[in-house]
């Protein structure tokens, strides 16, 4: 006499189901699965983190060595000369650290939004440190850099057609930024906007789609 009490698990197993459904996913199972990819993630999240912030630490240490170097050759007050140069070091520095991170991160891949965010980043880390040393460079090293910029904006002022009592107004107006807290400001926030177009741009180029969809972003 056959048993009406036999556990299912002792039937034999259906050959026609294929292998996900003859896994039996327990709750402790799905659990213990979702901890193991939570701790992969946070994993590469610190050591992705880690990477930008060594590579942002260098382009602001290249920033400041140039920023140097301008002010013992005295370029230091040719703005567009140094806005140019600063825009081909920039490029230049992005396209390296992004392209050195899909290679050693994204083992040769990497997305357009991954790309534009870790050049948002790299110019981020890189601008603070680039403004804080600025702020020293003004405070304290030569606090007197503020007056010659005011002297070159009310002689670019009086090129431009306008008269002494304009040029006067509009330099007392601008007053309350150009101090070293204001002009740092204004530096960094200049900074990163060039930074935001440079990574756009430079991403456009160095992307390089995963074509397996189901890889983990970095």
């Amino acid at each position: 006499m056959i048993s009406r009490n036999k556990n299912r698990d002792s039937y034999p197993v259906n050959p026609f189901l294929i292998p996900e459904q003859r896994i039996k996913c327990s709750p402790k199972l799905l659990f213990y699965i979702c901890m193991r990819f939570k701790k992969i993630e946070t994993m590469s999240s610190k050591m992705n983190m880690n990477v930008i912030m060594n590579y942002g630490t260098i382009y602001g240490i290249v920033i400041i060595a140039m920023s140097l170097i301008f002010y013992i050759v005295g370029l230091e007050n040719d703005n567009i000369a140094v806005f140019f140069i600063n825009l081909f070091v920039t490029i230049g520095a992005l396209y390296i650290f992004m392209n050195k991170y899909k290679m050693e991160v994204g083992a040769g891949f990497i997305s357009f939004t991954t790309s534009f965010r870790l050049g948002i980043l790299l110019t981020f880390f890189g601008g603070v440190i680039s403004a804080f040393y600025n702020w020293i460079f003004l405070s304290f090293i030569d606090p007197g850099a503020i007056d010659k910029a005011k002297e070159k904006a009310y002689e670019s002022a009086i090129s431009n057609g306008r008269s002494a009592e304009q040029a006067i107004t509009e330099l007392e107006m601008a007053e309350s930024i150009m101090t070293p807290i204001g002009m740092t400001i204004i530096a960094l926030f200049v900074f990163l906007l060039l930074g935001l177009i440079i990574s756009a741009i430079v991403s456009a180029f160095i992307k390089n789609e995963n074509p397996n969809p189901f890889s983990e972003e970095v």
